[in-house]
């Protein structure tokens, strides 16, 4: 079982989806919001509201997770990836050792200097520190006067292994396509402006460790489905 650590002050519920939506086509996946505010309550449709373990489209969604051990006391099944959505410090200090870790975040101040504290609290600890755990930016641009090499220096004092960002591009697009899919049953994966789908597939390419051309013809059995 692959765990991947999504860390980010930063609406990450339609990133999150996509991923979900890509692995199930072949793996079992569950997508755990431990999330501060509970950002999953509202973000999809669900038949029993009380419920913290729903399944949309083909995954699995947990929510109400505030700690590793929360997580594990409500495993009950085997699956092949853990999509970990996480903005809490304090969540993040317990976390133990996962396969791949993405921070989400855009140039906004609040947002990356929020973002600098949960990284610190996930690697402040000796044992993740010497890993050089892979850890891969994924970055909301807008033109400003800040490139990453900014977030880069605020966590100079960390031992990181950065991988090559993903970025993608404000479109209009993408926000219909996040409002639509809160309201469906499936996650649709049409209409994504192309910036934004060559993120998700090169995430997607990185966790299943597939060629590029594997990933495209994934993406389309994701495109037919719905």
């Amino acid at each position: 079982m692959k765990q991947i650590l999504v860390i980010g002050h930063y609406d990450k519920t339609d990133f999150m989806m996509y991923l979900g939506k890509m692995l199930s086509m072949d793996h079992r996946v569950l997508l755990v919001d431990a999330t501060s505010n509970n950002d999953y309550e509202f973000a999809f449709p669900k038949i029993d509201q009380s419920l913290t373990m729903h399944t949309h489209d083909q995954f699995d969604v947990l929510e109400g997770i505030h700690s590793y051990n929360d997580l594990r006391s409500n495993l009950e099944e085997e699956y092949d990836f853990l999509l970990i959505d996480c903005n809490d410090e304090a969540a993040l200090a317990e976390w133990p050792e996962v396969d791949f870790v993405y921070l989400v975040t855009s140039y906004e101040n609040p947002v990356i200097q929020k973002n600098v504290n949960l990284m610190h609290a996930y690697f402040q600890r000796e044992k993740l520190s010497s890993l050089n755990l892979p850890v891969t930016k994924v970055i909301y641009e807008v033109s400003n006067h800040l490139d990453e090499k900014y977030i880069n220096s605020l966590l100079d004092d960390l031992s990181l292994s950065w991988k090559e960002s993903l970025v993608y591009y404000p479109d209009d697009r993408d926000q219909t396509l996040k409002i639509i899919n809160q309201y469906k049953s499936t996650v649709m994966v049409k209409r994504m402006s192309s910036s934004y789908k060559l993120v998700i597939k090169q995430a997607i390419e990185l966790i299943l460790g597939l060629e590029t051309s594997k990933v495209n013809a994934l993406w389309k059995r994701a495109e037919r489905s719905n």
